[in-house]
């Protein structure tokens, strides 16, 4: 015998089996997992759809998140960020490797004569040979740096976020390990130069 009911959600008319009394099920209509009662509150219906048990072959769950489940657009958003990040930072290499050369002959000469000399004091001594004003173009080599790391640490959380999702999950692993490399990179670089001071 079935048990006939009003969905509760959208209120079209639907039945179960007995043994799904007291259970979840998905209502035929609207696709929202609803309570069967323990017995019928309609008389006898002969159009009534049948409701498909939960968890079983047929049946639809409700949809885990507002948007479609195929897009996950927070994974391409991570893959952008991280994108950006990357060219940031090569940017950024590639403006401070036309000035290295300069920058580390200021450094030689100053711990020839300074066994103390830090990075710290030759970065003072190149700015006072060049008018007591900082460079163009490490003005751009700390923007970029700083905009880097905005888009590297953004781009994380969102590849992070975006994993817990099935679609897409490439393009958000491929944005965390970028992002993380990044971080990996400049952790290594930091270390180098603490090194180099002690």
């Amino acid at each position: 015998m079935a048990i006939r009911f009003h969905c509760p959600a959208c209120s079209q008319p639907i039945e179960v089996d007995d043994e799904w009394a007291g259970r979840a099920v998905a209502c035929p209509y609207c696709r929202k997992t609803v309570t069967a009662p323990s017995q019928s509150t309609l008389g006898d219906l002969s159009t009534i759809p049948t409701a498909t048990p939960v968890g079983f072959a047929g049946a639809v769950p409700p949809a885990p998140y507002a948007y479609a489940p195929s897009s996950n657009p927070l994974a391409v958003v991570a893959l952008v960020l991280a994108s950006v990040t990357v060219g940031l930072f090569l940017t950024s290499a590639v403006i401070g490797s036309r000035h290295s050369l300069e920058f580390a002959e200021i450094q030689r000469e100053m711990t020839a004569s300074d066994k103390d000399a830090s990075p710290m004091k030759a970065a003072m001594e190149y700015t006072r040979k060049h008018g007591g004003t900082l460079p163009g173009w490490l003005m751009a080599i700390s923007f970029l740096s700083f905009g880097g790391m905005v888009t590297c640490v953004s781009g994380l959380i969102c590849g992070l976020i975006a994993l817990r999702h099935a679609a897409r999950r490439a393009l958000a692993i491929i944005s965390v390990v970028a992002c993380g490399g990044v971080i990996a990179w400049l952790g290594l670089g930091l270390l180098v130069g603490l090194a180099q001071i002690g």
